[in-house]
């Protein structure tokens, strides 16, 4: 009998058994994939170490069974990788020896080119039997925890997948299906492109928020303060400023290099509308606007 390409997969793949997935972390991304897949029709279990969101993960019937602490082994297709960034390459490390050869592993971290280089290397020198895939959904909230999931989180948003040159395309398209049956827009990137372009998009709009809110606090006319007359485009722009401190410290320090490059094309863009202020040319001005305009009116469209 001549195998396919499903044959190097575990049995839930190829139909043979219900898919299996295993969410490692059960925050607000970690909890969404779970309630994600149990919608669309997949057995799934966790590992979070707070017992209460296990708990509570088993009581919305997301999640089928649950451990505080890593089992010896799992016995599913599907690892999900939800971790913080400072302890995902741990996370990645404890599935060796744990999960089925030709599981499918993916992680949902904000960046990209240390996992990936870790996955790549351990598949060219054959010391893991699992596949490993990137990924990265660029959607969330400024909320965080279990309690704030959403199974419908994913729909409609970009969903960032980096594979490695060596990962098996039909490998890759499993893991496709799965993310676009959530509704997501499926982007591929490089890794190292991926961690240059989410500091644009991602990273500096969270330190944008805080600059922007930590300034308005400056502002003093008579005793009183900005902040009493913030409305809904202040509120709006600063939303993100509520994120979460410790999450957003590892990901600025990781990728400090990109957000450093993006920051100065900003203060490029900022030095000229300055200059069109401080010339009083609003034609300018009002230009600049409408090339932003466009600019997210092909955002919005796409």
């Amino acid at each position: 009998m001549i195998e396919g390409p499903e044959d190097c997969l575990t049995p839930g793949w190829s139909g043979r058994r219900i898919p299996k997935a295993c969410i490692i972390g059960l925050g607000l991304i970690g909890g969404s994939w779970a309630g994600a897949l149990h919608l669309s029709g997949w057995e799934v279990f966790a590992v979070d170490p707070e017992k209460a969101s296990i708990d509570e993960a088993m009581s919305r019937g997301w999640v089928q069974a649950g451990w505080t602490e890593m089992p010896q082994f799992l016995e599913v297709d599907l690892v999900v990788l939800a971790l913080p960034l400072q302890v995902l390459a741990e996370g990645y490390d404890q599935l060796v020896g744990r999960i089925s050869k030709g599981t499918i592993v993916t992680d949902v971290g904000s960046l990209k080119t240390e996992i990936c280089e870790k996955s790549r290397v351990n598949a060219q020198t054959g010391s893991v039997d699992f596949y490993f895939v990137g990924g990265h959904p660029m959607t969330g909230s400024e909320l965080s925890g279990f309690g704030v999931s959403d199974p419908n989180l994913f729909c409609g948003y970009p969903y960032v997948l980096t594979p490695v040159i060596d990962c098996p395309g039909h490998v890759v398209q499993k893991l496709v299906e799965v993310v676009q049956g959530f509704g997501a827009i499926v982007v591929f990137r490089e890794p190292r492109d991926h961690d240059v372009e989410v500091a644009m998009v991602s990273h500096i709009p969270h330190l944008l928020a805080v600059a922007l809110t930590l300034a308005a606090q400056d502002v003093f006319q008579g005793g009183g303060s900005a902040l009493a007359l913030a409305g809904r485009s202040f509120r709006d722009l600063t939303r993100i400023a509520d994120s979460s401190p410790e999450m957003w410290k590892e990901i600025m320090v990781r990728n400090s290099e990109a957000i450093l490059g993006g920051l100065t094309l900003w203060e490029q863009r900022i030095k000229e509308l300055r200059g069109c202020l401080q010339q009083g040319d609003g034609e300018a001005i009002a230009e600049a606007f409408r090339k932003a305009h466009v600019v997210r009116e092909s955002l919005i469209k796409s």
